[in-house]
């Protein structure tokens, strides 16, 4: 019934429960539904992503450019694809503008990260250059080594 506060208004003048349903071409119990107490004044269907909608945020707080179907297996998502790539679309924007807008330092790790990393144990990757190898000769017990473990890995 997308017409309640008409039928309320009718009801409230007097006119019967039948008659109403007979001039709308609604059922009786429609038009019960629509005088209950506790009825709603607008027509409100629940949509089949609002059972989903928090578990879709979950994923996207965590993975914010993980695509629909990655969603959809992780959410037991069951109904159509298109619902659910509707609610991402919906959704993403949010989530990706807060994970753009996360400080990083110089080493490109987040804000974020870096709290959740226990003080003390973190210590940053320095990538070698070329000027930083020295070049020496192999000891004799090194070259058994390496001939033994070269072989090992081909057998």
């Amino acid at each position: 019934m997308r017409d309640r506060p008409k039928i309320i208004q009718l009801h409230a003048d007097g006119r019967g429960i039948r008659e109403i349903s007979r001039d709308h071409e609604v059922s009786r119990n429609a038009i019960r539904r629509a005088l209950a107490e506790d009825a709603r004044l607008e027509y409100w269907r629940p949509s089949a992503t609002e059972e989903f909608e928090p578990a879709v945020r979950d994923v996207l707080a965590d993975y914010p450019h993980m695509s629909v179907p990655d969603i959809a297996t992780m959410v037991d998502w069951r109904k159509s694809r298109r619902t659910l790539s509707d609610l991402v679309a919906r959704l993403r924007p949010e989530y990706i503008d807060r994970a753009d807008s996360e400080a990083t330092d110089g080493n490109g790790i987040a804000a974020a990260q870096l709290e959740a990393i226990t003080a003390g144990t973190f210590q940053p990757l320095k990538l070698l250059g070329t000027a930083d190898i020295q070049a020496r000769e192999l000891t004799a017990q090194e070259v058994t080594w390496w001939t033994e473990l070269k072989n090992a890995t081909h057998a």
